[in-house]
Formats: C-alpha cells, structure tokens, sequence
C-alpha cells in the first residue's frame, strides 16, 4: 500500500461550538471553535458555508467538521488550527451535550503592557491605552488580499512597560501623544510577544495617563561610505495591490487583482533593497533599506528604473546613516540631492534582492503555514 501524504495523515475530525465567525473575505472566512480543553481558530475555505456557519453560531449547535486539517498554531493560546478546505464537511447537533462559554466570544479586555507581556496564555485581542514614544519604521507590507498597504512601527509605553505597535495604514498619530487603541491583535512568535492593528482597530486620543515608562529604541549612526547597492521597484495600483512587472511607458497597466486597466501615471512605483556600506573602520556591512528613506536620499525621476537608483546610490558621498538593527532609518548630509534620469545601461548584472512581506494567504483546501516575514517584530 502506498504511504498516506503527510496532508492526509492531518485530516482529523473535531466537534465543538462555533463562535466570532467573520464576513467573507474574499475566498475564505475564519471562525472560533470551542471544543473540549480549549479553542481553535478554523479557517474555512468554502464561501458558500458561511450561512450554515452563521446560524450554527446563532443557535449554539454543537457542530462536527469531518475531514478537516490541523495544523499547530502560531499562537500560545491555542495548541492546533482547524483548516476546513474544500472537501471537508460540517454537521449540526441539536442535542447540546454541552454548555455553552460565553467568555470564549468576549470582546477584547482592556490591559497593561505588564500584565499582557507576563500572561502565560495570551488573548487573542486587546484594548490598550498607551503613548507613542518613538515612530521607528515606515515601510510597506502585503497583507492576504495582496494589498501592498503602508505599515509603521511604533514604540509605545504606559506606566507599566514598553513594546512594540504596528500600524497598518495611515493614521493620524502624534509621537508624545496618548491613544485608546482598540482590537489589537496579540501574538507570540519565537517567545516574543508583538501587537499589530487589525480592521476592526480604532484609535482615539486621550488625556495623559501619567508618566510613561521610558522607551529606548535601540539605533546606531555611522558614517560610512555607499559601495554597493541593490534595490527592487515594485508597481501598486490604486487600489494598493502589487502588479506584475511592466513598462510605465505603457498608457495603461493592467492589475490582475483587480480586474481592471489603469492609466499609467496612476501607478505608484515603491522602491526597496539594500545598501553596501563601508564603515571608517574598513569594515563593510549590508542594510536594508525602504521607499520613503531612498526618496529622502535621492531624487527619483518618475521614469526612473532600478539602474538609475543604483547608479544614483553609488554616486553619493560619505554619508551619516542611521540604523535600527539592519534596517536604515536616516540618512543625513546630503548636500545635494542626486537627481535621477533615465540611463540606458548599469555595467554588470544585478540581482533582485529578497522583499519583506507579511504574508498570510488563502490556498484554497490546501495544507499551507500561515508565516510572517519581517526585518522588524510586528502582525
């Protein structure tokens, strides 16, 4: 008999009460399970259920999804995730043989920066009120649906202790302020714990809660010189969704997410890689480096390719470089912008460098690891 795939040997059976079942997104919808010894989050891969899935949570049926994935959760609060793919099934029991916990489909709880970094079991979501301390990076990320969507990292403290936030999308946030941050996502990654806004996360200024405690975002400057460079240019469409690589002199640019053409000067053109530097010491080191810090550095034409930026880096003096870890903050002393032209050609062959994405997709029934990439701790 030939060997089960290590996907089949996965499908399981469980049973349990549903709870906080979420709109359709797009090709799939997530859902909480409450089953004997704790909870599990189920991601259903079957749009068309979402009905059955609703009104079992209304009436509180038992319910049992047969044929169904586990896979072990990324978080400390759940032991095992429930993939129910397109050949999974769900049935409903009228007969309860069990009682219901509503504590299992509470809104999040409002918390200390000590007390949730201390919690040995983590909630999922919290409300926190805590003061911006410090803006540390300002990047873009993909998120599920493939938006290419701003995100920034925060420092933030209350008068407990200090972590870290990220942001998705603009908001108006003033570093020194205090804010009510509402549904924020929990999780421990590696014993790490980070936070991350979600679509159901609101940000409200309030008066200040007293003395914060001190946060300290660890960074270096040097002064160092540039000698090499590689940088990627990635298209986004209105809509904030990565398109494949295409000429700009195009009058119009197609976006396969979005099903639609679109005139080329609306196509936004986001930049990032990284840099080669030269310490006064001699030593050299790479760091990573974003859009919003290149085009503080450089004049970017709007037709400008990856040469041209290269060529343009290369160019520079000796220059004072701020980091945080690997990832280039600031760049300073810059006496005059270096303005980018097209060229025709850079001698040599450059290789793309690796892009960061927070990458959480659907696979459509098929066994997958949700991961998350990241150059900083967030998602």
């Amino acid at each position: 008999m030939a060997e089960e795939s290590p996907a089949k040997k996965l499908r399981k059976r469980v049973e349990g009460f549903l709870c906080d079942v979420s709109p359709v997104k797009d090709v799939y919808f997530d859902a909480v399970l409450q089953h004997e010894g704790g909870k599990s989050k189920v991601v259903v891969f079957r749009p068309e259920d979402h009905v059955r899935f609703h009104r079992a949570e209304k009436t509180r049926s038992l319910v049992t999804l047969e044929d169904v994935v586990l896979q072990p959760s990324t978080e400390s609060s759940r032991k095992m995730d429930v993939f129910y793919t397109h050949s999974s099934k769900m049935s409903c029991a009228r007969d309860l043989r069990q009682a219901f916990n509503d504590s299992f489909s509470a809104g999040p709880q409002a918390v200390q920066l000590s007390e949730l970094l201390d919690m040995h079991t983590k909630p999922s979501r919290v409300n926190i009120n805590v003061k911006i301390i410090q803006e540390v990076q300002r990047r873009k990320g993909e998120v599920w649906d493939g938006q290419n969507l701003l995100r920034t990292e925060y420092a933030v403290a209350d008068t407990t202790s200090c972590t870290s936030l990220t942001v998705w999308c603009e908001h108006s946030i003033t570093v020194g302020e205090w804010y009510n941050i509402t549904h924020i996502s929990v999780r421990e990654i590696r014993g790490k714990t980070s936070l991350s806004t979600t679509k159901d996360t609101h940000i409200v200024s309030i008066p200040s809660q007293d003395t914060a405690v001190a946060a300290q975002v660890p960074a270096e400057t040097i002064k160092c010189d540039i000698i090499g460079a590689n940088i990627k240019n990635v298209l986004i469409c209105p809509c904030k969704h990565k398109m494949k690589s295409m000429a700009l002199s195009s009058p119009t640019l197609y976006c396969i997410s979005c099903n639609t053409h679109y005139k080329s000067t609306a196509i936004i053109m986001h930049f990032s890689g990284h840099l080669d530097l030269k310490r006064e010491t001699g030593d050299v080191m790479k760091a990573k480096i974003e859009d919003e810090v290149i085009r503080s550095a450089v004049t970017v034409h709007p037709t400008a390719s990856q040469k041209d930026i290269i060529k343009s880096f290369i160019a520079l003096p000796a220059m004072q470089i701020t980091m945080h870890k690997d990832v280039i903050v600031k760049m300073e002393d810059v006496t005059q912008k270096t303005e980018i032209t097209p060229e025709d050609e850079l001698p040599g062959k450059v290789e793309h460098g690796e892009e960061s994405k927070f990458y959480s997709p659907p696979d459509y029934g098929i066994l997958f690891n949700s991961q998350v990439r990241k150059r900083k701790s967030p998602d």
